[in-house]
C-alpha cells in the first residue's frame, strides 16, 4: 500500500500536462493559469506625475519656507503643460497629472495658501522630487510582469491593463468528468425509494474541482453491471481530459470501476493509498491512441462521501493543477494552534477534519466517521496527524485549507 506521498508521486509523473495553450483576452482570463510571462509594453508610470493635489514647484525655490511664488498656470490629470515651468514660479497640479517641465517637486494643498488667482503662499518645504511619482519606478518597459503558471487574479489583471497588455497566453482549460456509481443513488428531489440515498459526491466533487479553473460536467450514475458501467465511463471519457468515479473501487462484486475501465483499453497504475480517510483510491491512465490525441486520465476516488472529499483534495486536485498549468500543485496550507487535543489512535495517518477560527485556533469539526457529512459541513480544513499520535490543546499544527 502506498503512502500519499509516494502516490502523489507517481500520478504526477504519469501525467503529461499542461493540455495546451490558448490565446485570450485579460478581460476574460481571469482564474486561468499563464502559459507565458507577458512583458510590459511600456513604463509604469509612464511619466513623471504629481502624487497628490497642491503646487509644481522647484525646490530651491522654497527652501526657506514661508515664499510666495507666481502662479504659471495649471494642469490637470490628462492633460500636458507646454511651457517650462520659470524660477519663482508654481503651477496648480492635481493627482496624476504630468509634472511640467522645469519642476522638481509637489508641495501638497494642505502646505499651500492660494493669493487670489495671481499667487500662491507655500507654508513647508519640499525635497527634491517629493511628492512626484518617477517614470518607470513601478515597471521598466520590456520587464516580465508575472510568472508562467501564475493563476490570474484580479490584482494581476490591473498590472496587466496598466502595462498595457490586451491578450494573454493561458494554458487550456482542463475538462473533467465526474461519474458517482451505485445503483442506490438517487437525484436530490426526487422521491427516495427502499434502500436508496441521495447522490450527494458528485456536487461536492464538482465544486472542488472547479474552484481549481477546471471546467466540470456531472454524470449520471449507472446501473450496477460491467457493461453498462462501460458505456458511461466511455461516454464521460469522450469530452473530458481527466474523469473522477466515486465509489465502485473496493473489493466488493459490485466494484467494477476497475474492470470496465480495463476493457476500454486503460491500466490502473496503482490502488490503495496508506490514508484514512480514503484507503481504496486508484489512479490509471488511457493511451492516448483511444479516440484521443492526448492521454487521459482516471482518478477512483471512495465512495464514502468524507473519504471522496479527502482524496480529491490530496491526490486529484494536484493533478488536476498540474494539467491546468500552475506552477505550484499543492493545496494552501497555513498554521494554527489546537484548542483542544487531537487524537490519532489508528494505525493510519488521519486527516482530521478541523475547523479553524479567524484567530487561527483549531478545533475539531465532530465526529470523524468517512460516512459523516455533518461534521464535513461544518469544516474548513484538514490537519495531518500521524499513526498513534495525541497532540494536546496548544500544539502548532498545519491546517490544509479548500475554504475560507
Amino acid at each position: 500500500m502506498l503512502t500519499l506521498e509516494a502516490a502523489r508521486e507517481r500520478l504526477l509523473a504519469a501525467i503529461d500536462g499542461p493540455v495546451g495553450e490558448v490565446s485570450s483576452p485579460i478581460e476574460t482570463s481571469g482564474g486561468a493559469y499563464l502559459a507565458r510571462a507577458p512583458v510590459g509594453l511600456i513604463d509604469l508610470p509612464p511619466f513623471d506625475n504629481s502624487a497628490m493635489d497642491g503646487w509644481a514647484v522647484r525646490s530651491a525655490d522654497i527652501a526657506n519656507p514661508p515664499v510666495t511664488l507666481t502662479v504659471q498656470g495649471r494642469v490637470s490629470a490628462g492633460g500636458v503643460y507646454a511651457g517650462v515651468l520659470a524660477p519663482g514660479c508654481a503651477i496648480r497640479i492635481f493627482t496624476g497629472s504630468p509634472l511640467p517641465a522645469g519642476a522638481d517637486a509637489v508641495v501638497m494643498q494642505e502646505d499651500a495658501e492660494p493669493i487670489e488667482t495671481t499667487g500662491v503662499r507655500i507654508l513647508d518645504v519640499a525635497k527634491p522630487w517629493e511628492n512626484v511619482r518617477l517614470q518607470g519606478e513601478d515597471l521598466r518597459k520590456g520587464t516580465p510582469l508575472i510568472p508562467a503558471g501564475t493563476r490570474l487574479e484580479a490584482q494581476h489583471l490591473a498590472l496587466l491593463a496598466a502595462a498595457g497588455i490586451s491578450a494573454v497566453r493561458l494554458h487550456r482549460t482542463v475538462r473533467v468528468g465526474i461519474l458517482p456509481n451505485g445503483s442506490e443513488l438517487v437525484a436530490s428531489g426526487q422521491p427516495l425509494p427502499p434502500g436508496g440515498i441521495y447522490e450527494s459526491n458528485g456536487i461536492a466533487l464538482a465544486d472542488l474541482v472547479a474552484r481549481t479553473g477546471a471546467l466540470t460536467r456531472r454524470f449520471d450514475p449507472p446501473r450496477d453491471d460491467l457493461p453498462a458501467l462501460q458505456a458511461a465511463l466511455a461516454t464521460a471519457f469522450a469530452g473530458s481530459d481527466i474523469v473522477i468515479t466515486a465509489g465502485g473501487a473496493s473489493v466488493g462484486e459490485h466494484d467494477l470501476v476497475k474492470p470496465a475501465f480495463e476493457a476500454l483499453g486503460g491500466t490502473v497504475d496503482f490502488w490503495r493509498v496508506a490514508l484514512k480517510p480514503g484507503k481504496p483510491f486508484f489512479f490509471g491512465t488511457l493511451p492516448a491512441s483511444n479516440g484521443s490525441a492526448q492521454k487521459k486520465y482516471l482518478f477512483g476516488v471512495p465512495g464514502n462521501p468524507v473519504s471522496a472529499f479527502v482524496t480529491t483534495i490530496l491526490l486529484v486536485l494536484p493533478a488536476v493543477r498540474k494539467l491546468l498549468g500552475a506552477a505550484h500543485c499543492e493545496g494552501f496550507t497555513h498554521p494554527g494552534q489546537l484548542a483542544e487535543e487531537l487524537n490519532n489512535p489508528d494505525g493510519r495517518r488521519h486527516f482530521i477534519r478541523v475547523c479553524c477560527d479567524p484567530q487561527g485556533a483549531v478545533r475539531s469539526s465532530g465526529p470523524q466517521g468517512s460516512h459523516l457529512l455533518n461534521s464535513l459541513a461544518a469544516a474548513n480544513g484538514l490537519v495531518d496527524v500521524p499513526p498513534r499520535t495525541r497532540w494536546p490543546a496548544g500544539t502548532v499544527v498545519q491546517v490544509l485549507r479548500w475554504s475560507a
